[in-house]
């Protein structure tokens, strides 16, 4: 669910970093355990470097669970500017969610469901043509102005990237250095 998030709506790779299981700290303190599914800062300051937290739930029980202790997302909400719920289509009714939080819908469709779906959607919509998995902002996250993250989130965004680097590094570039000797 995250990799059609993170493409339809964290595609520029010079505008958003995207991090997926973000700890929220460093350390053995008592937030530093806790993670955010996914975390998106954008780069640019004249957009307000936004901040956006995304919560996976992909069972009516897990949600109805996190219902029941609304403490565990004050973490991801303290440093975000918006926060969503990110479920399987049709999962909750939109009055489930909170009214601090935004609702995405993530579902796979056929190219006449598609059609269909871009009809009966206000919101933002995005589909991918080749597999059919779609994103849709069924309710829109309001937006919060929060302080700037402190330098253990930042860096715990780092070594996030870092490890995210380690492990997937990006392919070399595709032009040879010439050598001019």
């Amino acid at each position: 669910m995250l990799n059609i998030v993170e493409a339809s709506l964290h595609f520029s790779k010079s505008e958003w970093v995207f991090l997926r299981e973000l700890r929220v700290g460093t350390g053995r303190n008592r937030h530093s355990l806790q993670r955010l599914d996914a975390f998106a800062l954008n780069c640019l300051p004249h957009l307000a470097m936004k901040r956006v937290c995304y919560e996976i739930k992909i069972s009516r029980g897990d949600f109805l669970c996190e219902m029941k202790n609304p403490l565990k997302r004050r973490i991801g909400m303290h440093f975000s500017n918006e926060f969503f719920f990110v479920t399987p289509a049709g999962m909750l009714s939109l009055d489930e969610v909170p009214t601090e939080c935004g609702l995405i819908e993530v579902g796979k469709a056929t190219t006449d469901d598609s059609k269909r779906l871009i009809r009966s959607h206000a919101g933002f919509f995005q589909v991918d043509p080749v597999s059919g998995w779609y994103c849709v902002v069924t309710i829109t996250a309001p937006w919060r102005d929060t302080p700037p993250p402190t330098w253990q989130f930042a860096a715990a965004m780092l070594r996030n990237q870092h490890r995210a680097m380690r492990e997937n590094p990006p392919s070399p570039p595709k032009q040879l250095r010439l050598d001019l000797k």
